[in-house]
């Protein structure tokens, strides 16, 4: 059995996530300006419900620390750190997602969230005691450039948030059909394997409960899925998928409901003893 290129199949999938959508995309300065304030909302909802994951990052920040949140968005990680630590850098090279940013931390009367607008592939910032990544790092095809400079940043501890994907999931089986491997983007799996060989072993929480996707139609779970696996307009696979789709879609109380959803994995791991093996 041949040996996966881990390294590879993250910068593979990474290039693919960065093909525009639809015609013209590519065009637009700030492709989230549409999309943040539906962004915001999406991750204040999410805050209506309890957030293992955040809660363990925030309760691992001591008084005085400093944290470093790349790929910020709107503050769901750089707002609740600031509440803990001393002083907060938040890397985010959306200026609307920046802008949000902005507006949550004055409304929560914080003054300690140090902006950066930019990529964090194309900043440099001094150490901080720990450093944050939630589900930013996909647009970057070198993970391991990404999580060298990361580690190189935090004095005490590195932490990931990545997608889990469903080990049975319908995407996964129509990517194996499409691409030949099952992984239709940058994941925990392909990154946690990219962090091995790196020489990182890592810990990791599972977020304990999945959100599953549901659609109103066929037509609609046809869109979800090209959108995913970044087929465009095109319609080459549309038969494939929609086989699929037929067999494999469960209809009840109106909607059409897939066994794959959204679940994320904290991976974490101590930076603070250099040359000294990781937990």
């Amino acid at each position: 059995m041949n040996e996966v290129d881990w390294v590879g199949l993250w910068r593979e999938l990474s290039e693919r996530l960065r093909r525009p959508e639809v015609a013209g995309e590519e065009r637009r300065a700030d492709r989230w300006r549409e999309r943040a304030q539906g962004f915001d909302a999406a991750v204040k909802r999410k805050k209506e419900r309890s957030d293992p994951l955040l809660d363990f990052v925030v309760g691992r920040l001591h008084q005085g620390d400093t944290a470093l949140d790349i790929g910020a968005g709107t503050g769901s990680f750089a707002i609740p750190m600031a509440r803990v630590a001393r002083r907060v850098t938040a890397v985010e090279p959306s200026q609307s997602m920046a802008a949000i940013l902005r507006e949550n931390a004055a409304a929560q009367g914080l003054v300690n969230i140090d902006l950066v607008e930019a990529r964090w592939e194309d900043t440099e910032v001094e150490p901080h005691d720990v450093a944050v990544c939630s589900h930013a790092m996909y647009s970057s095809p070198d993970l391991v450039g990404f999580v060298g400079k990361m580690e190189r940043s935090a004095r005490s501890t590195c932490f990931l948030l990545m997608r889990v994907p469903s080990h049975d999931g319908i995407i996964g089986e129509i990517s194996r059909r499409i691409y030949g491997q099952p992984h239709d983007s940058p994941n925990f799996v392909v990154g946690y394997n990219v962090l091995h060989g790196m020489g990182i072993y890592a810990n990791v929480m599972m977020e304990p409960v999945e959100r599953f996707w549901a659609d109103d139609s066929l037509d609609d779970a046809l869109v979800r899925a090209k959108r995913h696996l970044r087929l465009g307009n095109g319609t080459a696979h549309d038969d494939t998928i929609r086989e699929l789709l037929a067999q494999r879609l469960t209809f009840r109380e109106g909607q059409y409901h897939w066994p794959d959803g959204m679940r994320s994995a904290l991976v974490w791991w101590d930076t603070s003893r250099p040359g000294s093996p990781r937990p």
